[in-house]
């Protein structure tokens, strides 16, 4: 919910008149960063720290170990009194531009020791070491695009980590065993970005990487739940089913989905049962996916992401999620046309299948536009302002 959303339900609950919910507004607006500086800032301080990293490699084989390990340690020195000065001083932009540089820098940093030293140790592991170091260092920032730029390390470590679990439990004895607890973990991990999103402080202080966190967690649910119907691109056999993994998913859909019932007790009613419907029901796609031996069915796996992507479509419509709307509205439509790529076949070659379809997808743009005005109405209402963005 946006701030405009707050100040208009605090108004209509009775805890401030209109004149201090204007006030409000206006200084939370006055203080608003430029966000289009802000990305413009960041932008320009990721290509310096690219264009360190290539200077460095173009001549990586003539400078000795000890000198790269001196230049290494000054410039990291230099950056962080610089950083120290533009904190103390309060410029924001040269902030957000140094911490920047110092997170790119950091990670060239762990890979140049590793090259000094000949270190093998697995990449998520180094990715790790990163990603908690510069944790307290980010968090000096405020920008949105910094906030981006350290969730996409974040989720890029996520990514390694439970790769590495994935080969460890492939290369385990117990084939069955390796493949619940990857289940577990595949699950569970979109999730806790999302309760992440939710800690007070970060909503507080550093909303902008609440938001990140947010998205990426909701991004990761959609594309999960999407994912799951290409099981029925496959035949299972009963040895390539999931078993005890499907009793601890349903545990941590159900306890998930009552804990953010209570974290979006500010919410309406019908807004806080469509979002926390969504994960239960991805945890019965995963269920009815892989939980029992079962043929391939194309079609099927066609129709399961075409559901799944109305769901996710019809929640984003009733939290007002605009841009999400839109997006998985234009997935939808897409996906109903390859549908009939899939489906007709033969009748392609008349031109049937493509005819139906495009029918089909004019219908859905209608219906979108028709739902987009609702929404926008909706959207409105709930601020109060002229527009919404």
């Amino acid at each position: 919910m946006n701030l405009d959303q707050k100040l208009l339900r605090w108004r209509e609950a009775g805890l401030i008149d209109e004149a201090t919910r204007a006030r409000i507004a206006e200084f939370e607006h006055t203080e608003r960063r430029p966000l289009g500086m802000y990305t413009l800032i960041g932008l320009g301080a990721s290509t310096i720290g690219l264009g360190l990293v290539s200077l460095v490699a173009a001549n990586w084989e003539v400078i000795p170990a000890a000198l790269k390990l001196v230049v290494d340690l000054l410039l990291g020195l230099g950056l962080a009194l610089a950083i120290e000065l533009a904190v103390s001083r309060q410029w924001r932009l040269a902030r957000e531009a140094l911490i920047t540089i110092f997170y790119g820098y950091t990670l060239a940093s762990l890979a140049l020791v590793g090259q000094i030293y000949q270190l093998d140790s697995p990449t998520y592991q180094a990715l790790t070491v990163w990603s908690l170091a510069t944790l307290p260092l980010c968090l000096l920032g405020e920008s949105l695009f910094l906030s981006v730029l350290y969730t996409a390390g974040l989720v890029t470590t996520h990514g390694f980590a439970l790769s590495a679990l994935v080969d460890a439990l492939e290369a385990g004895a117990d084939d069955e065993l390796g493949r619940n607890v990857a289940a577990c973990a595949l699950f569970a991990s979109p999730l806790v970005y999302v309760l992440a999103s939710f800690v007070p402080w970060l909503r507080a202080h550093r909303p902008h990487y609440a938001w990140a966190l947010r998205a990426a967690g909701v991004l990761g649910i959609v594309l999960g739940g999407f994912a799951l119907a290409f099981f029925w691109y496959e035949d299972l056999t009963g040895g390539e089913t999931l078993t005890w993994s499907l009793g601890v998913t349903l545990l941590i859909a159900l306890g998930f989905s009552s804990y953010l019932w209570r974290l979006m007790r500010g919410e309406p009613q019908r807004t806080r049962v469509a979002v926390v419907s969504v994960v239960p029901i991805a945890w019965l796609l995963l269920a009815f996916s892989t939980g029992w031996r079962h043929g391939g069915a194309d079609y099927m796996g066609g129709l399961l992401q075409i559901a799944w992507l109305s769901l996710c479509a019809f929640v984003s419509y009733r939290a007002v999620w605009l841009r999400l709307f839109h997006a998985l509205t234009s997935l939808l439509a897409l996906r109903i046309l390859i549908v009939y790529f899939e489906v007709f076949g033969s009748l392609l070659d008349t031109g049937l299948g493509l005819v139906t379809g495009g029918v089909v997808t004019l219908l859905i743009g209608w219906g979108w536009q028709k739902k987009m005005r609702q929404l926008t109405e909706r959207a409105r209402a709930q601020t109060g302002a002229p527009g919404v963005s």
